[in-house]
Order: C-alpha cells, then structure tokens, then sequence
C-alpha cells in the first residue's frame, strides 16, 4: 500500500505541472485526484472488493495521466528538438 501512496502524491502533483501550459487538463483532473484520494482513505477504513476495484482504477487513471502530462511537458520539447537537428540545412 505504501506504493500507492507514493504514487498518490506524484498523482496529485500533476495539475501543478499543468497548470501554465495545459490549464483544462489541470482543472479535468482534479475531480479524479479528488475521488482517488476519498475511495483511498475509504478503503482504508473499511476494506472490501468493490472499493478496491474503483480505487485501483482511478489510481490508474491518475497514474496514466501523471505519465502522459511528464511526456508531454518533458518528452516532447526534447524529441522536437532532436528532430530539427536532423533535419537538411537549407542552403537558401
């Protein structure tokens, strides 16, 4: 379960990431971080099947979306990048 709150936290950091660049990203993954975090500590409390089901899957979406927003804050600029580099000089 510690794994989960690590990634809990990285979760619930990305909206701060976002928010400059990707403002409608931030502000559509809030209620996700929202409900991941209230089935977590419901889960805790009182242990059963169907609240660890919904929390594995919002945690994983959550995590997916953490994953996404560091590709396409960190990735992307790199590869884009790299790809001008290779690129043919113009001569003209």
């Amino acid at each position: 379960m510690g794994i989960f709150f690590f990634y809990m936290f990285v979760a619930s950091a990305t909206p701060l990431f976002l928010w400059l660049e990707y403002h409608k990203l931030a502000v559509a993954s809030i209620p996700g971080i929202f409900a991941m975090w209230i089935l977590g500590a419901i889960y805790i409390i009182s242990p059963s099947w169907w609240l660890e089901a919904w929390f594995i899957f919002t945690f994983s979406v959550n995590v997916v979306l953490a994953h996404y927003a560091a590709i396409v804050l960190y990735g992307m600029p790199y590869i884009k990048q790299k790809r001008l580099e290779r690129q043919p000089k113009r001569l003209i």
